[in-house]
């Protein structure tokens, strides 16, 4: 007995002493905004456990990483964690990941990752998963978007994935896997309540310079524009980028042209998104420019126009604002017109406000 007690006593000194090192090391990681040195620490534990690290170790660069940074919001309602390569003068923020459920987050963040005028290519998730992966044009990295609706309806799950650099589509599945596994943790930590999502196994089908439209499914939301294309089509024909859930925030249909330097985007906006894009775009009588701070609803000082660069339609859903625009950026030769603008946006409206319960629109 004598020797267990002495075991017991060894055993007890060595969990207190582990304890007094966990301790010291949480200290120092709070201390230092989140950013743990230690490469050791990051790669045995990416993000406190938010990504897996066998996804990540299939990624190029992963060796050089060696810290974090990782921040909590105090009402436990968003994650953000990057990993850094402390080595690199150019791109030391090689990923980072955002796990959100504020209202705000949710929005912008959808929005900020659906960014198709500067998209090479871009692909919706496999396997029915809600969400995109788009690969930015000018070497600015590749974004996964995945929203998780939550036992909360009204306050889903949004989960973003960024790296600093353009990836090869052979990373596309680890980063959508990584994406996927950061939903299902966070979705326990932030209290979402969705059930885990499995790991897709298709892969993911990334088309460059978007999907081309002759191909489109018919059911596809963005079909409803293309009998409305201008004839002078691109080299290849007309090619599609395509974020149009039929819930959520934000929907759109983006058409480079021009060798990929102009875009054709037809969208839909809903909610505060749509009353927060349109007050900073248009003015009490109507024209665009003009900043207009009145508390009056949007949708009561605002009318539908059109002209050769852009169309706007409007609508209610479930009493909130909903804005749709057709137009067109362009740095030559814009081969869209008013008529054609017109009938894309009010086509895509109608098509937009069947799908999801809204008002008929009030078009050009």
């Amino acid at each position: 007995m004598g020797r267990v007690r002495e075991l017991w006593r060894g055993a007890g000194k060595r969990w207190i002493a582990l304890g007094v090192l966990l301790t010291l090391l949480t200290a120092l990681q709070n201390a230092t905004g989140g950013t743990i040195p230690p490469a050791r620490a990051v790669h045995l534990l990416p993000c406190e456990g938010l990504l897996p690290r066998a996804e990540l170790r299939t990624l190029a660069g992963w060796p050089e990483v060696d810290a974090q940074r990782v921040a909590r919001d105090p009402g436990r309602n968003r994650l953000t964690c990057t990993l850094l390569r402390t080595g690199s003068l150019h791109d030391p923020q090689w990923l980072t990941v955002t796990a959100s459920r504020r209202a705000d987050d949710v929005d912008g963040g959808l929005l900020d990752a659906a960014r198709w005028n500067d998209a090479l290519s871009g692909a919706a998730l496999p396997e029915g998963l809600p969400g995109f992966l788009i690969q930015g044009s000018r070497g600015d990295g590749t974004r996964v978007a995945l929203l998780l609706p939550c036992t909360d309806p009204d306050v889903p799950l949004l989960v973003t994935l960024m790296t600093s650099v353009s990836r090869g589509t052979d990373e596309d599945e680890p980063l959508v896997r990584a994406a996927v596994a950061a939903a299902n943790t966070a979705s326990s930590r932030l209290g979402c309540g969705h059930a885990p999502v499995p790991p897709p196994q298709d892969p993911v089908r990334r088309q460059v310079e978007g999907m081309p439209v002759a191909v489109l499914n018919g059911a596809s939301p963005c079909a409803v524009i293309v009998p409305d294309l201008p004839e002078d089509a691109p080299p290849g024909g007309w090619r599609v980028h395509e974020v149009a859930p039929d819930s959520g925030p934000y929907a759109s249909c983006a058409l480079p042209f021009h060798q990929g330097n102009s875009m054709l985007t037809v969208s839909g906006a809903y909610g505060p998104w749509a009353e927060l894009a349109m007050a900073q775009r248009v003015g009490p009588d109507g024209t665009d420019g003009t900043r207009d701070p009145s508390a009056r609803p949007l949708s009561e000082r605002w009318r539908p126009r059109a002209d050769g660069y852009s169309a706007t339609a409007l609508t209610t859903c479930d009493g909130a604002f909903a804005l749709f625009r057709a137009e067109v950026s362009s740095t030559s030769d814009n081969p869209v017109g008013k008529e054609t603008l017109t009938a894309m946006v009010t086509a895509f409206a109608t098509d937009q406000a069947e799908r999801r319960g809204c008002e008929p629109p009030v078009t050009p």
